[in-house]
């Protein structure tokens, strides 16, 4: 009852400014171009010789000029704002039905159907940014649909011998959907309270290549073997993450937690992991040359046989690391926290160990 009544006092108050409106347009107007310039410089006119062509006349006709230019003004000033209106309108219209169609697309059994709608999603984004997060969550949700869940067990391709257990690569309309995913371009216009959410699923032989996924949680993905190179990576959750030869050459994970993830063989060369969190990482064999390490969480992490020539590990925590046969010639180990850890057969030419208790190298 109250709902309604609320909406009877709108739709009144409507009519009633509209038929004010009317009056002014259609009576009140006329009267002021024809009254107006009498009451606003009487002052100044004779009305007597109003009629005679002297400067009373004049200055009459001036301001009734005056006020019928300002009043189209003000109509030409409606007219526009009322056309904005419509095109807004009519443009909101044209995209939701954009977006629709390519949602419907999405929903097909063939595979290049939805690849053609990932692909009108990132048009839309691209012309309509306001829609970028409508769109990254629809995606999200179809990455999470269409993609398999990670299987840390199952072997790879190469371990089998045919292509059976782990994919060597996403499916192609999910390759499409993770790249307009986290294309940078688009993730600008995201809403930040949007959380990229992949966790647990298998994205074995991904393409994320300068991919933006700050932020995104990915705790136990299977990223076995794929493609992240330059990627963004910051504040990532990777916790027992599978990234094992994986490339991540520039990377920049600052701040990322990896604790207990397989880094076993990845390429991680000048990549940014100051901050990090890797305690019981596995970077086997892992190469970590040039990286930032500094200040980084590794306690009980494995690093044997790991390459991390000139990187900085400067206030990092080693407590308990494998660091076996380790290459840290000229690396940055200053103020380090290196108690249980293990250094046989590390190369150590040149490090800088001031602050470790070890010693120079």
């Amino acid at each position: 009852m109250r709902a309604r009544c609320v909406r009877a006092l709108q739709r009144y108050a409507t009519w009633g400014l509209v038929s004010v409106a009317a009056f002014m347009l259609f009576g009140g107007l006329p009267w002021l171009v024809w009254k107006g310039p009498y009451v606003l410089d009487s002052k100044y006119i004779d009305i007597e010789t109003v009629g005679d062509g002297t400067g009373s006349a004049a200055l009459v006709t001036g301001l009734r000029t005056a006020l019928v230019a300002c009043v189209a003004a003000l109509g030409a000033g409606i007219a526009l704002f009322y056309t904005a209106r419509n095109y807004r309108l009519t443009r909101r219209g044209q995209v939701t039905e954009r977006f629709t169609k390519a949602l419907e697309r999405l929903g097909s059994d063939e595979i290049y159907v939805r690849i053609g709608g990932i692909l009108a999603l990132e048009q839309i984004v691209q012309d309509a940014p306001d829609q970028a997060t409508d769109a990254a969550h629809v995606l999200g949700h179809f990455i999470r649909h269409r993609a398999p869940a990670a299987d840390p067990a199952a072997p790879t391709a190469d371990e089998a011998g045919s292509r059976v257990g782990k994919p060597q690569a996403p499916d192609a309309d999910v390759q499409a959907a993770l790249t307009a995913l986290t294309r940078h371009e688009s993730r600008t216009h995201v809403d930040p309270r949007e959380i990229l959410d992949l966790r647990g699923l298998c994205l074995a032989g991904a393409r994320l290549n300068s991919a933006d996924l700050t932020g995104a949680v990915l705790d136990g993905t299977d990223l076995t073997g794929s493609e992240m190179n330059q990627a963004k990576l910051t504040g990532a959750r990777l916790n027992e993450a599978i990234l094992s030869g994986a490339r991540l050459m520039l990377a920049n994970l600052n701040g990322s937690r990896l604790n207990d993830a397989d880094l076993s063989g990845a390429g991680l060369n000048k990549a940014d992991l100051s901050g990090a969190q890797l305690d019981r990482a596995d970077l086997t064999g892992a190469g970590l040359n040039d990286a930032d390490l500094s200040g980084a969480g590794l306690v009980n992490a494995k690093l044997a046989g790991a390459g991390l020539n000139r990187a900085n590990l400067s206030g990092s925590r080693l407590n308990g690391a494998d660091l076996s046969g380790a290459g840290l010639n000229k690396a940055d180990l200053s103020g380090a926290q290196l108690d249980g850890a293990d250094l046989t057969g590390a190369g150590l030419d040149g490090a800088d160990l001031s602050g470790t208790g070890l010693g120079g190298a």
